[in-house]
């Protein structure tokens, strides 16, 4: 080897070293940023804001084995979540007079399914 291809490798080693020495201090100096961010972060999620929900209409109907099965008009405030189901922040039920707010269940193993028990009943429905 001649002199200058050993000096052109330690050029080279000193220009990756320096390259890593850079991105290091650069990295460690990202994280103290980013945690003033998230803190931030913490304190804008203290604020109040509501994520644009709207309104979907719905049936809810009742699963008698025997007799009767009844049906009931459900509206159900949310917005479009993963996977194609609404995520539901309000429901309402009306049977033919006014609204009233409601508390929802999911039913297990039914995927977007969920009930309502109103009057004793409970109606079903998939949004």
């Amino acid at each position: 080897m001649n002199y200058k291809t050993i000096t052109m490798k330690k050029l080279f080693y000193f220009f990756i070293l320096s390259l890593s020495f850079t991105l290091i201090s650069s990295i460690s100096f990202n994280a103290n940023n980013d945690s003033s961010i998230v803190t931030s972060k913490s304190q804008l999620s203290n604020d109040s804001f509501e994520v644009a929900q709207d309104w979907y209409a719905t049936t809810g109907t009742t699963r008698n084995t025997y007799g009767t099965n009844y049906s009931i008009s459900i509206r159900v405030k949310g917005y479009a979540g993963y996977g194609g189901c609404v995520s539901i922040s309000t429901v309402q039920a009306s049977s033919g007079g006014s609204w009233s707010s409601v508390s929802y269940y999911s039913v297990y193993g039914e995927e977007c399914t969920y009930y309502i028990s109103v009057g004793g009943q409970s109606y079903y429905f998939s949004i």
